[in-house]
């Protein structure tokens, strides 16, 4: 009977043991020394070099920093729950017996606080669109209570997030970029095998379409003529084509004219297209004193409107015609076959 009351009191003792265990609060404790390399002991054991993060107990502790041929640093620290506290220490050297005291991070009242943790070290902090101008591990105080946006970048990639700071207590922000890392070159290559995969009509269809804009008029000026003569005019014919897709709000144009440019070509992405398509007949001032007249004369005007639906891996073809008298325009389409590889 003595044997099972001794068990079951082990037993409850361990219960016990392990309850306070679960529920000790820790904090952290970063010691970074100029130079490096010295010893840290907390509590009379050695626990790394200088500098180093430490995971400690809640409450004060004796620190003690030693590197050989500078005097020893010794003092007490408070660590606070899920906090970073910083020594920051000038060690100096033994002959010139100058005391150094420790630079600790006070923890600050106001608002509230938010410690940053990433496995990565090159890592820039934004908060509510400005910069930190320190890096993870740290705890930045007076942060405003309540949703804070919080921007973690770290070479090419980057992560966002919205943290609850409570008045007067510290919220914790983790973030693991490794596997952020392997997510991404998993996901790339699914990526490239689908489009591996893909069949060759798919892969057709995600191809652009083509527009030729052309002008064919028999209204063009004679140069000769124009070089000799003291004061005359000559024909100028100009086009304007306008398109956009039916959900955008932004034209692409191309203006030709005669005696210059008189063909233009680029590719638009598949889709319905709205198309305005304006040609001028106009009577320019020409020779050696056009100087003086350089008022353009407006002889003749054609506007259309045109909805058009462009496919994919094809070529459309505007020939806008102008024979001194009237205007016209022709479509033609053909698919372009381009070779998928």
């Amino acid at each position: 009977m003595n044997m099972l009351r001794r068990v079951l009191f082990s037993g409850f003792v361990v219960c016990i043991f392990c309850a306070v265990i679960a529920f000790a609060k820790e904090g952290y404790l970063r010691v970074v020394s100029s130079p490096s390399g010295a010893d840290v002991e907390i509590a009379g054991k050695i626990v790394g070099k200088t500098p180093g993060l430490f995971v400690l107990k809640q409450g004060k502790h004796d620190y003690r920093i030693s590197l050989a041929g500078y005097e020893v640093i010794t003092g007490t620290v408070e660590i606070i729950d899920y906090e970073v506290t910083t020594l920051d220490l000038n060690l100096v050297k033994q002959e010139q017996k100058i005391p150094s005291k420790p630079l600790i991070t006070k923890t600050a009242t106001a608002r509230g606080r938010l410690t940053i943790i990433t496995d990565w070290q090159d890592v820039t902090i934004y908060l509510n669109g400005h910069k930190v101008n320190e890096a993870p591990p740290v705890t930045l105080k007076n942060v405003p209570a309540g949703l804070n946006s919080v921007i973690l970048v770290s070479g090419d990639y980057a992560d966002s997030f919205s943290i609850l700071v409570q008045p007067g207590k510290t919220s914790v922000l983790k973030k693991n970029f490794e596997e952020d890392r392997k997510k991404y070159e998993s996901q790339a290559a699914i990526n490239d095998a689908i489009i591996s995969e893909t069949p060759i009509e798919v892969r057709r269809s995600m191809l652009p379409a083509r527009v030729v804009v052309s002008l064919n008029t028999s209204v063009s000026p004679d140069s000769k003529k124009q070089d000799t003569q003291i004061l005359g005019e000559s024909d100028l014919v100009e086009i304007s084509f306008k398109c956009r897709k039916a959900d955008k709000t932004e034209w692409n144009e191309k203006i030709l004219q005669s005696g210059t440019k008189v063909e233009e070509s680029f590719e638009i992405e598949k889709g319905i297209y709205e198309i305005q398509l304006t040609a001028v007949h106009y009577k320019v001032p020409t020779g050696i004193l056009n100087v003086l007249l350089t008022k353009k004369e407006k002889i003749r005007e054609y506007k259309e409107t045109i909805k058009k639906e462009m496919q994919p891996d094809t070529q459309y073809r505007y020939t806008i015609s102008y024979d001194g008298k009237d205007f016209g325009y022709k479509l033609e389409e053909a698919k372009l076959n381009t070779p998928i590889k």
